[in-house]
């Protein structure tokens, strides 16, 4: 009896060790490159139900240090949207700066289609600089640092405004907003989501942020492991913000510190604008991922 306890106790030992051994090959080999493309739908009640379709990609935390298999499917899910805009929400780079590598992340992105606003790692690493905006701008991307600009689509006029990372203080609310009518269609990108708390009555319709990961490891029946400071109540999805406007905190494409995510695949979001007014109201829905 007693040879046949210690056998099986072996046995459950060993299967404690390969599975640890499998799930430490998911989180370090496997999920890290596993890109999810997911589709939202949201409405704008002041378009017309006949208005074309607007598509957004919204891209945050790229954290490019090399050109390999994440980046060059991220490219692909974002030529495959045929997004009318793209929305990067910061930190292009982790923690040095291969910059022939973002160059070449960036080309691939949609010219003159696509905007962006610095993170907290784009400021530690030194990249956000006047000599980082000359690479961005050489792309064709504009930087939105407290600004915004206007620009025509099929279905309307959109303001897309940007403010720098809250998270290292350097956001201004009211000039990337001077000037913005509450008539007009605003999207607000922030790399870090706590800004949200403080749009009371200002003029955005649709907040993009990033900064979260995710958690970037998910253990079941247990929150989020690893959040920035702030975080945990907006770490990923869709959410109502201050003065109605939607929030959506995308899990990223890169991680923060060890290079591993668990159940918490990195991804690229396409939010498609519709026009009519919602089939439940903007109050009552958290998230409508579809």
């Amino acid at each position: 009896m007693r040879m046949a306890g210690s056998g099986l106790w072996t046995g459950v030992a060993g299967a404690c060790v390969v599975s640890g051994a499998v799930l430490c090959v998911d989180a370090v080999l496997v999920e890290p490159d596993w890109i999810e493309v997911t589709h939202h739908l949201e409405y704008v009640s002041s378009w017309k139900r006949s208005a074309p379709d607007v598509v957004i990609v919204h891209l945050s935390d790229p954290h490019v240090e090399g050109m390999g298999r994440r980046e060059r499917r991220a490219l692909e899910a974002v030529a495959g949207a045929r997004p009318d805009l793209v929305a990067i929400t910061g930190d292009f780079v982790r923690s040095g700066r291969d910059v022939t590598s973002l160059q070449r992340f960036l080309a691939g992105l949609p010219a003159r289609r696509t905007f962006a606003v610095w993170g907290n790692h784009d400021h530690a690493s030194g990249l956000a600089t006047s000599a980082g905006a000359d690479l961005l701008r050489a792309a064709g991307i504009t930087l939105l640092d407290n600004a915004h600009r206007r620009l025509a689509t099929a279905a309307g006029p959109i303001v897309v405004a940007g403010i720098d990372d809250p998270s290292s203080g350097l956001d201004n609310l009211g000039r990337a907003l001077a000037g913005v009518a509450r008539r007009d269609l605003t999207i607000l990108l922030s790399h870090s989501p706590e800004i949200a708390g403080a749009l009371g009555n200002r003029d955005v319709d649709l907040m993009l942020s990033g900064h979260t990961h995710g958690g970037q490891v998910r253990l079941p029946l247990l929150e989020a492991v690893l959040l920035p400071p702030g975080t945990r109540m907006v770490q990923d999805g869709w959410f109502d913000a201050d003065g109605g406007a939607r929030l959506h905190v995308s899990r990223g494409l890169g991680w923060c510190g060890l290079p591993i995510r668990f159940l918490c695949r990195p991804r690229v979001d396409v939010i498609t604008l519709r026009g009519g007014a919602p089939p439940v109201p903007p109050h009552r829905r958290r998230s409508n991922a579809v």
